[in-house]
């Protein structure tokens, strides 16, 4: 018979991994699954909310409000990986760290922006040929739905930090890219991302300061 040899550039992580993921997920006490939207494909757009055990929304209010995303570019596949640890640990009741995470921080994990570009085997849009990455100025239901029902959560829950996970294809490196481009960028934001990177890096060996992208100037984002 015949035979294959599958290649990935990548860690693969399939769009049944992440089914199983987030099943897993749900059986936490700590986290609920809702699905706010579809894509062009008709797949749900799943938010993991993760609280502390025995909190529900109306504490919300006097918590920050974070946000973990991941594969806007769905060939990126090793952000579903950084994904499910950060998530194990989050879910983890056994884990001090996140237990006084949980005490201050109501966590929303979109764990795939980009469910069909992931089956569809894409590297960098969804199935209307949107780079999400370029949508959040202006999203459409009809070309980039994604973003437009992820936007509009997070503009309803309240947003206090953000981590959208990538990959890149030649940079083997943790780093952060920021957003200093965007036109609302503010030295407020520069000290505050800072501040982040400085915790990041003493938190995790992994994490490093030197590696990374060139930072866009004002307006370039």
């Amino acid at each position: 018979g015949a035979s294959f040899v599958w290649l990935a550039y990548f860690a693969p992580y399939s769009y049944e991994d992440y089914m199983t993921f987030v099943g897993a997920c749900a059986q936490s006490d700590r986290c609920s699954v809702e699905t706010i939207g579809a894509t062009l494909d008709g797949a749900d757009m799943e938010v993991l909310t993760v609280r502390a055990a025995g909190s529900d929304a109306s504490e919300d209010a006097s918590k920050r409000s974070i946000w973990l995303i991941a594969r806007q570019h769905p060939g990126e596949s090793q952000a579903s990986w950084w994904m499910e640890g950060c998530l194990a640990r989050l879910l983890d009741e056994a884990d001090p760290l996140s237990a006084k995470l949980l005490e201050g921080a109501t966590f929303r994990v979109v764990a795939n922006m980009n469910p069909d570009g992931s089956r569809r085997g894409h590297l960098r849009t969804n199935a209307a040929g949107a780079n999400l990455n370029r949508e959040w100025a202006k999203p459409s239901e009809v070309y980039s739905p994604e973003v437009f029902h992820v936007l509009r959560e997070m503009q309803q829950s309240g947003l206090d930090f953000c981590l959208d996970v990538h990959g890149d294809e030649a940079l083997p490196y943790n780093f952060i890219a920021g957003a200093e481009g965007i036109p609302s960028w503010t030295t407020r934001l520069a000290s505050l991302q800072k501040e982040f990177c400085i915790a990041y890096e003493r938190a995790n060996p992994d994490f490093q300061l030197v590696e990374g992208y060139d930072v866009d100037a004002p307006g370039e984002a």
